[in-house]
């Protein structure tokens, strides 16, 4: 079976084209299940999508009592989906649904991820694009693992998504953690069109928030940033009291200053220090929070998997 995992919130116009579109890009023999993932809408979008399912159409509603996210309602459709491999998309028909089989082929060809990376979208302005690769430029400035520009739009392996919900975070950024596995990927470039119906939901507001999810969800680069700006500062003043210390001795300073100057200095440097100390051991406490597995095994001799599994049947 093929699960498809589409998030929507108050998507009520795109529920049945979306639906239609799927079932017209895929063989009618192949199984499949669709997943409306309605994340606190407040329209008929839940009700668009049970008229689906009372006319005989594989679809499945999970629905939120609130708006918990889009990353959110990726991660609930993951853990109900039931196929061997999944593919999530947008419910605007941004992520068209015509490349499905494209998706499938790579799947089939040994790729345990099929990224789609979207090269422009069709009927957005400049400071829309702008905006978009600003955010991909930071956060993998600042993130431990790269990620590509591009969207949700992927089909995950039934092995990475069981590696996938592994992850513990409260506020997880799917793209990372799928990239910061290291499954086999291939990508796939693709230009989106423009949306179809509706409004979307994905303001600067909320893109600079997802901005510094992705950025505290993959790294400690920050923390352990601030330790090393902390000792270039420090270094500097130390730079700088000896400046004073040779003040004195050349009796350039008045009578004062120079105490002054380097108890001030010091204790500065010290925090400096102090404070990048402490930052590194939050970032230990951080990485330890997150319940990331130590290591993911992405390939296992078939005799090495089967004596895996003898000792965890004995316990």
């Amino acid at each position: 079976m093929l699960s498809i995992v589409v998030p929507a919130y108050n998507e009520e116009p795109n529920i049945v084209p979306l639906y239609r579109a799927i079932r017209a890009a895929l063989p009618e023999t192949l199984p499949i299940e669709v997943l409306f993932v309605d994340d606190g809408s407040t329209d008929k979008t839940a009700e668009q999508v049970r008229n689906l399912r009372a006319s005989g159409a594989p679809v499945r509603l999970v629905r939120f009592g609130r708006n918990f996210g889009n990353q959110a309602a990726l991660l609930a459709g993951l853990e109900a989906a039931r196929g061997r491999a999944v593919i999530t998309l947008d419910c605007d028909l941004q992520h068209p649904p015509d490349l499905l089989p494209r998706l499938l082929a790579a799947w089939q060809r040994g790729a345990k991820v099929v990224q789609m990376v979207r090269l422009r979208t069709e009927g957005t302005g400049l400071f829309k694009n702008l905006t978009s690769a600003l955010f991909y430029r930071f956060v993998n400035l600042l993130s431990e693992t790269r990620i590509q520009p591009g969207s949700d739009y992927q089909l995950l392996d039934r092995t990475v998504v069981d590696a996938v919900l592994q992850f513990k975070d409260r506020q997880p950024f799917l793209r990372g953690l799928v990239s910061w596995l290291g499954f086999p990927a291939e990508s796939i470039e693709y230009v989106a069109p423009a949306r179809r119906a509706g409004k979307s939901a994905f303001t600067l507001r909320r893109m600079l928030r997802l901005s510094v999810q992705a950025i505290t969800g993959l790294s400690s680069k920050p923390l352990r940033y601030s330790f090393y700006l902390g000792l270039v500062t420090a270094l500097l003043c130390l730079v700088y009291s000896a400046y004073a210390l040779y003040a004195l001795y050349a009796g350039k300073t008045v009578p004062g200053w120079t105490s002054l100057l380097v108890v001030i200095t010091f204790l500065g440097a010290l925090q400096l220090v102090s404070m990048g100390i402490v930052g590194e051991y939050v970032a230990r406490i951080y990485e330890q929070s997150r319940g990331m597995p130590r290591y993911v095994v992405v390939e296992q001799d078939e005799a090495l998997a089967r004596a895996a599994d003898r000792v965890e049947q004995s316990r």
